[in-house]
């Protein structure tokens, strides 16, 4: 004879009732974490990062506020998982424009134009992507992809793989002028996004003739295509 309380149903699993007079979802374990994701992006897509919550997804998704823990083991660790996918779609993209055997400069001009288009759409993604999370490393899978990505922009700057995650002291020292590039993409992204940068016009020609200039002065600091020292003279 089964116990008394394998009968009962752990209320972890049992779906909550929808607001608003939508139908209570059924529970399926695998495809929870998708949906808390799906969730956390469609809020993001019209509000802010910080309206995000652990009881607010779960209640969409039609589970109990505890059973988040059981894909996840905190809101941020989420939020990071969002950029990693983000920062994937970023290098797979990149990669594309690094194939194509494009100058230096008119392959940096075009993954910053990328990355300013991308921020205006969905500026609070960019935000999860460039530090909002301020400790990053608990999440494997936001740190492979953010290494891929500046494995691919350094290869652009530089015109050889020389960015190795395992020496960071090292990177630092050979790839200066990457890290120096994504500080001026994801700044220039950011502010333009939040309208820090005015674009008197509001047209997208006017923004992105805008980003053209700042980024051809940024290039013309970095010094000639190839060059090997990153050291100041």
């Amino acid at each position: 004879m089964s116990s008394k309380n394998s009968s009962i149903a752990d209320t972890n699993d049992v779906p909550v009732s929808q607001p608003d007079g939508k139908e209570d979802v059924p529970y399926h374990k695998g495809q929870i974490a998708e949906r808390l994701l799906a969730e956390a992006r469609n809020i993001m897509a019209t509000e802010l990062v910080e309206d995000v919550t652990a009881r607010r997804l779960c209640r969409a998704v039609g589970v109990t506020s505890a059973n988040f823990y059981n894909h996840y083991p905190n809101l941020e660790y989420l939020l990071l998982e969002i950029a990693a996918q983000e920062f994937d779609r970023q290098h797979k993209q990149n990669l594309r424009i690094l194939r194509r055997g494009l100058s230096r400069d008119d392959a940096v001009l075009l993954v910053t134009q990328y990355c300013v288009d991308f921020s205006v759409r969905h500026h609070q993604l960019h935000r999860i992507m460039y530090g909002h999370v301020p400790d990053s490393s608990i999440n494997p899978n936001y740190m492979s992809a953010a290494d891929a990505g500046m494995r691919t922009l350094v290869h652009i700057i530089y015109g050889e793989d020389r960015y190795d995650p395992e020496d960071l002291v090292k990177s630092h020292e050979s790839c200066a002028k990457a890290y120096a590039y994504v500080a001026f993409m994801s700044g220039l992204a950011s502010g333009i996004s939040r309208q820090i940068f005015a674009n008197p016009s509001g047209t997208r020609a006017e923004r992105r003739n805008f980003v053209e200039t700042l980024t051809r002065i940024f290039l013309t600091g970095l010094g000639p295509e190839g060059g090997t020292s990153d050291r100041p003279h």
